[in-house]
C-alpha cells in the first residue's frame, strides 16, 4: 500500500505542478485539479492515506514549483488537509462525489482564507471568499467527474 500511495502522491504532485501553467481567472488562485486524486483517495481509502496524499502532493508540488514554505504553500497545505478530512467523513456517510467535492472545495477555500488572514494579519482577505467558492465549485465539479471516472477504471483493474 505504501508504494501505491507513493505513486498517487507523485501523480498528484505532477498535476499540481502542471496546473500552475493553466491560466486561472483570479490572480492568486489555482484550478486545484490535483485534488481529484485526494478526492479519489477520500472515497476509497482510510483517512490516514487521504491525509498523506493531500499533504504529500502539496509538499512535493510546492517544492517543484518553487512555492515551498511560502504563504500560498501553507494556505494550500492546510486547505488540502482540511478538504481531505471533510471529504473522507462525507464519503463515510455515503455522500457522493459531487457533494463531497463541493464541500471539500468550500472547506479548502475557507481554510486557505483563514490561514492567509493569519499570515497577513488582516481579515480583508475574506472579502475574496465568495468569489473563490464560486470559481472553486467549477473545479470541484471537474474533480468529482475525474475522480469518479478514475474509480470506474480502478474497479475494472482490481
Amino acid at each position: 500500500m505504501i508504494a501505491f500511495t507513493a505513486v498517487f502522491i507523485a501523480a498528484a504532485s505532477g498535476i499540481y505542478f502542471l496546473e500552475g501553467f493553466i491560466p486561472f481567472p483570479l490572480p492568486v488562485g489555482r484550478w486545484g485539479f490535483s485534488n481529484s486524486v485526494v478526492l479519489f483517495y477520500a472515497a476509497n481509502f482510510p483517512l490516514k492515506l487521504s491525509l498523506t496524499v493531500a499533504a504529500g502532493k502539496t509538499l512535493i508540488g510546492a517544492l517543484f514549483s518553487g512555492r515551498i514554505f511560502s504563504p500560498p504553500f501553507f494556505m494550500g497545505l492546510f486547505g488540502s488537509i482540511a478538504a481531505a478530512l471533510v471529504e473522507t467523513l462525507l464519503f463515510k456517510i455515503k455522500l457522493g462525489y459531487v457533494g463531497a467535492s463541493l464541500a471539500g472545495s468550500a472547506v479548502n477555500n475557507t481554510v486557505q482564507m483563514l490561514v492567509g488572514a493569519i499570515l497577513i494579519k488582516s481579515h480583508f482577505i475574506f472579502s475574496f471568499l465568495p468569489l473563490f467558492i464560486v470559481v472553486g465549485s467549477i473545479s470541484a465539479l471537474a474533480n468529482a467527474y475525474i475522480a469518479k471516472t478514475f474509480e470506474k477504471v480502478w474497479r475494472e483493474l482490481t
